[in-house]
């Protein structure tokens, strides 16, 4: 019969266990034999007896280590039955003490049988019983004998009854609180292997990862993952443990061979006990291995199939409901590591590629810009000797050519500048001369020369400076260049006769300026972006330039600890404001400082570190 005593801690418990009841059942026995006093069918004194069974106790005590069959409890129960039905033979029958050692039996036997070989222990025990009252010269065939021995065999069914309830029921409880544990043993690890796949984004890493987990959170001697190829025709095998090195590398195999259509089909896990019922193929495979059965789970997300985890052993075993449940979890969870470490792989890559591109854009944008610079400037100066020369005598179509052709050669040379000007922005190799400067004589030059231009379209332009004002430390040329590329989109989008203006405005910590004009306004959408690299507002009537102007801007501000933004409403104008700090410290990061000779004004050199600049940028 089959023993069930895992619910013990360990099968000493059940001996000692015994032993103690074989004890209790002699004292019993003991103790009743002084209320005995009949001596019919008793061959040999209780107490002798007694003794007899007690010198059988302590030899099978001491014989359980050299006999090693003594050890297994059932044994040594079956000798107790025999014993106890030669005492009660020899001690009287029905009416003999000994009949206590059968109830030990069976609580013995409840011990260590389920609920239904007990009463069969119990049952033939009790017929033992019967029959040695039967054969005993005191008989069963009197009215009392009759009435007790019944009794006396029926109490001792109900008591292996109660005690095969009782102890099955603890076996039950102990099951399901060993099953419980293990269940949160398994839970707590999938937990930490989940954390583990959250925070590796490498795919290589993370395969390795859950093979290794399935072979220790299983004591699987063999996991695999296979994935689909990228013509999804075709599984590889991506990642293995247990397996010998190279035995898979070469092998491919096909969405219609089996057991693989069958798998994606039913979508859950695929349990083989014998490897002999998988296909030929797979069987010689697998046999390589050593395998002997095993679970095949589908890695798939969103019913896109991605490839297999499999797990084998070596040696037979039965996968239960909670093996399939925590592989499922598993293959979930793998599946959407397996996806997010492509998605970073294919983004890494492409950011990797963005970035060649963007060298590659900054080293032509480069190369360019100083190659245009030569015949510019030789240009420039070939306009100038002709200018010199028409000053002799040309015609007024000449005159308007040469004008046509300065301004054109101007507009040229200011587009080289403000792209070479971008390159070393990006680049981190724009250095700011910082000196402390009276900001009005800045505004009021930057506005002198641009008063002809607003005239000559017939717009106003008005300048509200405050009496006096702290002197601030910046880069003059630099804060003179964010004024005239304010000024000009003030004068090249404000109409004929229209009005522009610029003010400064001490407020607290910050000197801020700003150029208002009553032009047509910036469209909401557009004001987020119109500081972004060749960002252009739509529907300007090509007046816009490459998107360079307010860019620049922007990053001349910023080097200077400021910033700088837009207010505007369609049909209402814009006003462009941006702030100085007025005490600007020079211990920034990525900035060194020296003092300047000269006039003795404290300068310092600020040199932006590079940074990423995002998105497509802009001008107005």
């Amino acid at each position: 019969m089959e023993e069930t005593t895992g619910w013990l801690p360990h099968s000493e418990a059940i001996e000692r266990v015994v032993l103690a009841l074989r004890w209790l059942a002699l004292a019993l026995v003991l103790v009743l034999s002084f209320f005995d006093r009949s001596t019919e069918g008793v061959f040999v004194p209780t107490a002798y007896v007694v003794l007899a069974v007690a010198a059988y106790n302590l030899l099978i005590f001491f014989l359980r280590y050299p006999l090693g069959w003594l050890r297994r409890t059932l044994n040594v129960l079956t000798l107790d039955a025999v014993v106890a039905t030669a005492a009660v033979y020899l001690t009287g029958g029905f009416h003999s003490s000994f009949f206590i050692i059968y109830f030990a039996v069976a609580i013995g036997a409840a011990l260590h049988l389920s609920l239904v070989p007990t009463i069969l222990v119990a049952l033939v025990v009790g017929l033992l019983y019967v029959a040695t009252c039967f054969v005993n010269s005191a008989g069963v065939f009197s009215p009392y004998v009759a009435y007790i021995l019944p009794a006396k065999v029926a109490l001792l069914l109900v008591v292996a009854l109660l005690c095969a309830l009782l102890l099955e029921q603890l076996r039950r409880e102990h099951q399901e609180t060993k099953r419980e544990k293990a269940l949160a043993a398994r839970l707590s690890a999938l937990n930490d292997l989940f954390q583990q796949l959250t925070a590796s984004l490498n795919l290589d890493h993370v395969l390795q990862t859950v093979v290794a987990a399935s072979c220790h959170l299983l004591g699987a001697d063999v996991a695999a993952i296979s994935l689909w190829e990228e013509d999804h025709h075709h599984l590889y095998l991506a990642a293995a443990r247990g397996l010998e090195a190279g035995l898979f590398a070469q092998e491919r195999w096909t969405a219609d061979e089996e057991p693989i259509p069958t798998i994606l089909a039913e979508g859950k896990p695929y349990i083989f006990q014998d490897a002999t019922s998988l296909p030929e193929r797979v069987h010689a495979l697998i046999e390589q291995t050593g395998i002997v059965c095993g679970v095949s789970v589908p890695l798939a997300l969103n019913g896109t199939p991605i490839g297999f985890l499999d797990v084998g052993h070596r040696a037979p075993r039965t996968y239960t409901e909670e093996d399939v449940v925590f592989l499922s979890a598993l293959g979930q969870q793998t599946a959407l590591a397996i996806r997010n470490a492509r998605l970073y792989e294919a983004e890494r890559r492409q950011v990797e590629q963005l970035q060649a591109l963007e060298r590659l854009q900054e080293s032509f944008v480069s190369s360019v810009s100083h190659e245009l610079r030569t015949p510019l400037t030789c240009i420039k100066a070939s306009v100038g000797l002709l200018r010199e020369a028409s000053d002799r005598g040309a015609t007024e179509a000449q005159e308007e050519l040469l004008q046509t052709i300065a301004h054109h050669t101007g507009r040229l040379e200011a587009l080289v500048s403000d792209l070479l000007q971008i390159t070393q922005l990006e680049a981190g190799q724009l250095a700011l001369t910082l000196q402390p400067t009276d900001v009005r004589t800045i505004v009021e030059r930057a506005v002198q020369s641009f008063r002809p231009l607003f005239e000559k379209k017939g717009q106003t332009i008005e300048v509200n400076l405050p009496e006096t004002v702290d002197k601030v430390l910046v880069d003059r040329h630099r804060l003179e260049q964010v004024l005239t590329n304010l000024l000009s989109n003030a004068h090249k989008f404000t109409p004929r006769g229209g009005w522009a203006g610029v003010a400064v405005v001490e407020k607290g910590e910050e000197l801020e300026i700003s150029v208002s004009d009553n032009g047509p306004g910036i469209p909401p959408a557009a004001q987020e972006r119109i500081f972004d690299k060749f960002y252009v507002v739509a529907d300007q009537k090509g007046l816009a330039g490459l998107g360079l102007g307010l860019y620049i801007a922007r990053q001349l501000v910023e080097l200077h600890g400021g910033r700088i933004w837009v207010e505007s409403q369609p049909g209402r104008g814009s006003t462009f404001r941006f702030t100085i700090p007025r005490k600007m410290s020079e211990s920034r990061p990525g900035s060194h400082a020296r003092q300047s000779g000269g006039t003795g004004a404290a300068s310092a050199d600020f040199t932006i570190p590079r940074k990423e600049l995002e998105g497509e940028s802009t001008d107005r």
